[in-house]
């Protein structure tokens, strides 16, 4: 369920326009519910969390406040992107090019040991 403040707050940090973000609220306060039972219809309650179920706008307020929670929640977790890349034209494995790295610091000893052995 989507707390509303936040979801409003989360909609201010990605820079929507305030008058759209008005008009989403309206959309939203004062909504009212009621439950079916048996049969028995409940009286009106008020709803203050979530979303009108059925909007087409829904899913991405949804995307907008899960967003945000977690932006807020890697916020110095994460603070750049690691990009992998090569530029001799062969695609990027990460093992493969430690394994490669550690044969060459091995071939790289023992012709330094063969060196200084033969000397």
């Amino acid at each position: 369920m989507v707390n509303r403040e936040g979801l409003w707050k989360g909609m201010q940090k990605f820079d929507h326009p305030v008058r759209f973000t008005h008009i989403v609220r309206l959309l939203h306060d004062g909504m009212l519910g009621r439950v079916t039972d048996n049969g028995t219809l409940s009286e009106a309650f008020a709803v203050t969390n979530g979303v009108n179920q059925g909007c087409l706008l829904a899913p991405t307020l949804c995307n907008i406040m899960f967003s945000a929670m977690w932006m807020d929640a890697y916020r110095d977790e994460h603070p750049g992107i690691r990009i992998a890349y090569r530029t001799d034209g062969n695609l990027l494995k990460s093992r493969r090019v430690q394994a490669q790295n550690a044969s060459l610091r091995l071939q790289s000893m023992i012709c330094c040991s063969l060196t200084t052995a033969t000397l």
